[in-house]
Formats: structure tokens, C-alpha cells, sequence
């Protein structure tokens, strides 16, 4: 199983690496739908797929801080 970094930035170019990162949060999107109506649920699933999927390929992964930049930031705006 690949980690979710490396998921994330292969599924701009690949698709099966996008399909594998939906995967990995269907658990999370069916708990979810569970607290909507039974007529709302494949909706609200589908719903937060396209949105996962919006996320994903928005998601700017230089802007990431590593632990020391994020430590100095931190420290700084106290």
C-alpha cells in the first residue's frame, strides 16, 4: 500500500492512483452518507467523491511545509 503523499501526487498523472486514493476513503464516505437519509445516500456519496477528487487535483504540494519550516513558523506567530 502506497502512502497517502506519494497517492496524491502520482494521481495527477495517473488515474489508477486516483482510483486507489477513493478507495482507501470509501470506509469514511459510506460512515459518512449513513448520517443522511437512505434516499439521500448514493448522492451524498457521489457528492463527496467529485469533491475528494476537487481536492486532490487542487492541492498544491510545494506549498507543504516540512517540520522544521513549519517549527520556525510556529514558534514565530507564537
Amino acid at each position: 500500500m502506497e502512502n497517502l503523499f506519494t497517492l496524491v501526487k502520482e494521481s495527477r498523472v495517473n488515474e489508477y492512483a486516483l482510483a486507489t486514493l477513493i478507495e482507501q476513503f470509501e470506509p469514511k464516505i459510506k460512515k459518512v452518507s449513513t448520517f443522511t437519509s437512505v434516499s439521500n445516500r448514493e448522492d451524498l456519496e457521489q457528492e463527496l467523491k467529485q469533491k475528494l477528487i476537487l481536492c486532490i487535483r487542487n492541492y498544491e504540494m510545494n506549498s507543504v511545509p516540512g517540520f522544521f519550516e513549519y517549527k520556525n513558523n510556529s514558534e514565530v506567530n507564537g
